[in-house]
C-alpha cells in the first residue's frame, strides 16, 4: 500500500517536471496564501496589526519593487508596462497580481485570493518600493498606508 502511494506520488512529480514550461512562470502558491490571509486576518484584535498589512512578511525574499496590476489587464499592457513579454501563467481566482521585481527584473509574481479589493491605487499598475509595500485593511478594503 505504502508503495504504491509513493509510486504514484514519484510519477505525479515527475509529470509536473516534465510538462513545466519555464518561460511561463506561475504565481508562488506560497506568497499567494501568506498574503491573502495575512490581509484577511488583519483586523483580527487578537492578531495585534492593527490592520496593517507589510507584504515584506508574505514575501521576505529579496526585490526591491513590486507592481500592483488589476484584475482582467490584458496581457499586452502588463508586457509593455514590464518592457518584456509577460509570461505568467493567469491566475485561477482573477485577483489582483503582484509581480516581483528586482533591479527591473521580475523575480516572482502571486496573486491576491482573498475577497478584499484594493482601492487609493493607480489602475491599471500601481508601483511600490519595498518600503511603501504597506497595506492598511478595513472591512476588506485593501489601501495604501
Amino acid at each position: 500500500m505504502a508503495a504504491g502511494l509513493a509510486l504514484c506520488m514519484a510519477v505525479l512529480i515527475l509529470v509536473v517536471v516534465l510538462t513545466r514550461d519555464p518561460t511561463r512562470p506561475q504565481s508562488d502558491i506560497l506568497v499567494s496564501e501568506n498574503f491573502t490571509k495575512a490581509v484577511t486576518t488583519s483586523q483580527d484584535p487578537l492578531n495585534g496589526t492593527h490592520g496593517v498589512v507589510r507584504l515584506t512578511d508574505a514575501a521576505p525574499f529579496d526585490w526591491d519593487r513590486v507592481l500592483l496590476v488589476a484584475p482582467g489587464t490584458p496581457r499586452r499592457e502588463i508586457s509593455r508596462r514590464l518592457g518584456r513579454e509577460w509570461t505568467g501563467i493567469d491566475t485561477i481566482d482573477g485577483g489582483e497580481v503582484l509581480i516581483f521585481l528586482r533591479d527591473g527584473k521580475v523575480v516572482r509574481f502571486a496573486d491576491y485570493r482573498g475577497n478584499g479589493r484594493f482601492a487609493g491605487f493607480p489602475r491599471p499598475f500601481a508601483e511600490l518600493p519595498r518600503s511603501r509595500a504597506v497595506f492598511v485593511v478595513k472591512d476588506l478594503v485593501i489601501r495604501p498606508r
